[in-house]
């Protein structure tokens, strides 16, 4: 939860959460939402995203922080999200490309 806290105070929080995004993951951390990747409806091109969605319910009225990744192999849709230990962990759904299979488990440690 600190190095939620730490990241949120770093950025600039909004009212609007994303749009349009489906086959994404969700974990909840405390009083955070954390939402990563997914397939983005927004877009035509590059739908598979690796953005970070921070929802921040410790204020009034609850705020959004976005946070882009530019690793494009942590783009991801269908995968999990899941807590354990202090850490965040990616895991299977499909990459890039929205067809290939993604079989690695990754710590988003670098993102929080």
């Amino acid at each position: 939860m600190e190095k939620l806290a730490r990241l949120v105070s770093s950025g600039q929080g909004s009212q609007k959460g994303p749009h349009g995004l489906r086959h994404h993951s969700c974990s909840v951390v405390g009083p955070f939402a954390v939402l990563f990747g997914g397939e983005t409806l927004t877009r035509a091109r590059d739908t598979i995203c690796n953005d970070l969605y921070i929802y921040d319910t410790r204020t009034s009225p609850p705020l959004w922080f976005h946070f882009p990744c530019a690793d494009r192999g942590m783009k991801r849709m269908g995968h999990r999200t899941c807590l354990w230990n202090d850490q965040l962990y990616l895991v299977g759904g499909f990459g890039e490309d929205g067809r290939t299979a993604s079989p690695q488990v990754c710590i988003l440690d670098f993102l929080i």
